[in-house]
């Protein structure tokens, strides 16, 4: 009876009777479509464009064009001028330190009077969050022919000791042509300015003369003179060639203002 009676409850009991639960169909609905204004921004263009104008005390005055690229490279490009007050600023300090005469300082003040700079750079901005950049390159100086007295070219052969004389040669100027190859490495600061339009560049810079060369030519008065210009020639291109290589080694100190691409 005892049994009976149990398996009589367990038969009534609503639980025993009722169906199991079907399992829920499995949802189709895909992942919650983020609102408009959640959605990230573009990032940033990282390439930069850069145009201005530059100085290079004591070598240059002209344009120049900074090229910023992604991972912070950088190129440079510059062109411009040798202001006289430039070179004579580089010149006279040699004189008064006597490492030229002047004879000396006027033959290459003539020679290098403005005179075309092309400068040309590779970089880094080694920092993400600093305007610190890393510069080199090469600089490229030539002279398109200034002109100097025959009497100047006399008196610096004659502090020389050479015999040989421009007067009465020709009656002309002597056009001096110079070419430098040199190399400069800068370090500079950038400082970025309304909205990331306005670009300022401070830098200081080391440059040297590696290599040059010198032309000088003139008409004679008469063809057999030709052989006495060349001579002087030759002695001119002996001391204007070592004294670029020996003495055109000095700090710059640079200025750009640019404009933002």
């Amino acid at each position: 009876m005892a049994t009976g009676a149990c398996a009589s409850v367990l038969l009534c009991s609503p639980l025993a009777a009722a169906d199991p639960p079907l399992p829920e169909p499995p949802s189709t609905a895909g992942p919650p479509t983020p609102s408009p204004a959640a959605s990230p921004s573009p990032p940033p263009s990282q390439v930069h464009v850069d145009v201005g104008a530059a100085t290079y005390f004591p070598l240059a005055v002209g344009v120049e064009s900074t090229v910023e690229l992604p991972y912070r490279l950088l190129g440079q490009i510059s062109l411009g001028w040798m202001p006289g007050a430039y070179s004579n600023t580089v010149i006279d300090v040699l004189g008064d330190f006597g490492a030229i005469n002047s004879f000396e300082q006027s033959l290459i003040k003539a020679a290098i009077d403005n005179s075309f700079v092309l400068r040309l750079s590779l970089g880094w901005r080694p920092f993400s969050t600093l305007g610190l950049e890393v510069f080199g390159g090469y600089t490229l100086l030539t002279a398109g022919g200034s002109v100097t007295g025959a009497d100047v070219v006399d008196s610096y052969l004659m502090s020389t000791g050479s015999s040989d004389r421009v007067t009465g040669l020709t009656n002309q100027g002597i056009p001096l042509r110079a070419t430098l190859h040199s190399f400069h490495a800068a370090l500079d600061y950038r400082f970025v300015l309304w909205d990331d339009r306005i670009v300022l560049r401070a830098s200081l810079a080391y440059l040297q003369c590696v290599a040059s060369s010198t032309e000088v030519t003139a008409t004679p008065l008469r063809p057999a003179g030709q052989a006495a210009l060349n001579k002087i020639n030759s002695d001119l291109q002996g001391f204007l060639n070592p004294y670029f290589t020996d003495y055109v080694k000095t700090p710059l100190i640079g200025l750009t203002a640019s404009y933002r691409f």
